[in-house]
């Protein structure tokens, strides 16, 4: 059965549940460092190299892009290329 934040705790104290033994669950033990670590290390590389994907993508350069129509007439896209300097 599940203890209600607001129930007399059951390790005997007197006290309600969520000031005695609720905060204990909440207390980071030494049972979990480890994998706390390896996730906290994990999330840190994924946004240092999203991070740098970031920067990569706005310090380089980006050629100016223009939309043709192909000569195909059952196409119904328009396709990109890179603007030429001849018109």
């Amino acid at each position: 059965m599940k203890t209600n934040r607001n129930d007399p705790c059951p390790c005997g104290s007197g006290k309600k549940y969520k000031n005695c033994c609720e905060q204990k669950r909440f207390q980071s033990g030494d049972e979990n460092r480890i994998t706390r670590l390896l996730i906290t290390a994990a999330v840190g590389v994924f946004l240092a190299i999203f991070l740098w994907g970031v920067i990569e993508f706005f310090a380089t350069d980006h050629p100016e892009m223009e939309y043709y129509k192909c000569d195909n007439p059952n196409c119904t896209i328009m396709h990109s290329r890179p603007v030429t300097g001849s018109n």
